[in-house]
């Protein structure tokens, strides 16, 4: 375990899934995450700045030829030389400390010499390691601090050997086998483009993300082609209809039936009742589904069952691993009743809370969150589908000394993201979207704890 002096700063970055092929990158803040870097090398005192899994995403990058590696042919991509520059002046500078541990997207750093090679001869990583474990002495205490990447507790991303390249989860075929060969087709119907589908969060709700970008679109179609000419047509008929009654010496009463244009009026009758009758069989139609629906979940004892959260499984393991009730994963020494802090990524979901150890003491779990877009789901009014809005999630976690105590903090970059709805989602949504910070806003704590 190592020691830090109480005057070092513990910094704990994952999940920004840094490169891959054409439309499957979904990195999209390198400015903001190189300010960070430029920040903690201006630090005076020591800094540890921990890569906590995912910093590549090596899943998403085609094999590359020429002999290049994977992270040498993201490093050289022009629009990251910034990013790649910062984080070189942070591992030159003195007392600053870079420790680069494996996840699921970037479990290739650990199993290719290349790699690992490629990043020390850049002065970017000093050590690479499965996880990393510090303490602190703080008020006459040993405060000890505990990270890794957070993906060995979710089944469908455990990796049982990481030195293995045949090795590889369920997890790792679904980016490779599917998300990476849809991405790159971009916009295969208007409104549903792929591309954005590494965005989606979480990736269990990727069905519901297509089956909603149809559906609004559907709506939208139907209102743009259908509903709005009819209502045109509509006014037309009934302005014609007031100027004849004028010319006529009719009554002039704009919204009453006029007898000058009666087959036009029996026409825009006809197809009122054709529509309502439709509108009442779909309504049928759907609520004889939906009960028959109901009726089979409950015959299988369905209908109570949780909806699976990766997030909140992964909490209640790390919550098991701080009472100790179970060791962590990747800790291959030490006891791990002394964890004080358990630092984890993998999940994209930032998040801090206390836990009460047997022993009576406090601990706290955090998790880094990432550095990416994410499209999350809103409920609209009406019941309808959700509607998917782009938020960016850009948090990291400090760990430091204060006083007699030992402080940890989740920090957040609030970012504007742009949303690409169409006018039916933004109805429908209507103040059921999260605020988007103003642009420029400065990175500021978003939670913390003392212990």
């Amino acid at each position: 375990m190592l020691g830090l002096r109480g005057d070092t700063l513990v910094v704990f970055v994952s999940d920004s899934h840094i490169g891959g092929d054409p439309g499957c990158d979904g990195f999209e803040s390198p400015g903001e995450l190189g300010a960070l870097l430029e920040e903690l090398a201006e630090r005076d005192g020591p800094v540890e700045l921990i890569l906590a899994g995912d910093f590549f995403d090596f899943l998403q990058i085609s094999p590359p030829r020429d002999g290049l590696d994977r992270a040498a042919l993201t490093m050289a991509r022009p629009e990251y030389e910034g990013l790649f520059a910062a984080l070189e002046h942070f591992g030159s500078g003195e007392q600053k400390r870079v420790v680069y541990l494996p996840g699921n997207h970037d479990a290739e750093m650990w199993w290719n010499p290349k790699i690992q090679e490629t990043l020390r001869e850049r002065g970017m990583v000093d050590e690479f390691a499965l996880s990393y474990e510090a303490h602190f002495e703080v008020g006459g205490e040993r405060r000890v601090v505990y990270c890794e990447h957070g993906n060995q507790f979710d089944p469908a991303n455990t990796v049982e050997d990481y030195g293995d390249p045949l090795d590889t989860p369920l997890g790792h075929h679904v980016v490779t086998d599917f998300t990476r060969r849809v991405a790159p087709f971009g916009e295969v119907s208007r409104g549903l483009d792929l591309s954005e589908i590494k965005n989606v969060y979480p990736l269990v709700e990727i069905p519901r993300w297509v089956a909603s970008r149809y559906f609004y679109d559907a709506v939208g179609m139907v209102a743009a082609y259908l509903l709005l000419p009819l209502l045109v047509v509509y006014a037309v008929y009934r302005g014609i209809s007031y100027l004849l009654a004028i010319t006529g010496g009719e009554p002039v009463r704009f919204f009453q039936s006029y007898q000058e244009l009666p087959r036009v009026h029996e026409l825009f009758l006809d197809i009122g009742l054709f529509g309502l009758l439709t509108l009442l069989i779909f309504a049928i139609f759907f609520l004889a589904v939906r009960r028959e629906v109901r009726h089979v979940l409950n015959a299988m004892s369905l209908k109570q069952r949780p909806r699976y959260s990766p997030a909140a499984s992964s909490q209640e393991k790390i919550r098991s691993v701080l009472k100790e009730e179970a060791p962590p994963p990747m800790l291959s020494s030490g006891r791990p009743e002394e964890i004080d802090v358990f630092v984890s990524g993998h999940t994209h979901l930032p998040s801090l809370a206390e836990v009460e150890k047997p022993n009576g003491g406090r601990g706290v779990m955090v998790n880094s969150g990432c550095w990416l877009r994410q499209l999350q789901p809103v409920s609209p009014h009406l019941k309808g589908p959700p509607v998917f809005v782009s938020k960016f999630v850009l948090t990291h976690v400090r760990v430091y000394v204060q006083g007699s105590s030992l402080r940890v903090e989740l920090w957040e970059h609030p970012k504007p993201a742009e949303q690409r709805l169409t006018r039916i989602e933004r109805l429908l949504s209507l103040d059921r979207r999260p605020p988007q910070p103003p642009a420029g806003s400065k990175p500021r704590v978003r939670m913390a704890s003392t212990l």
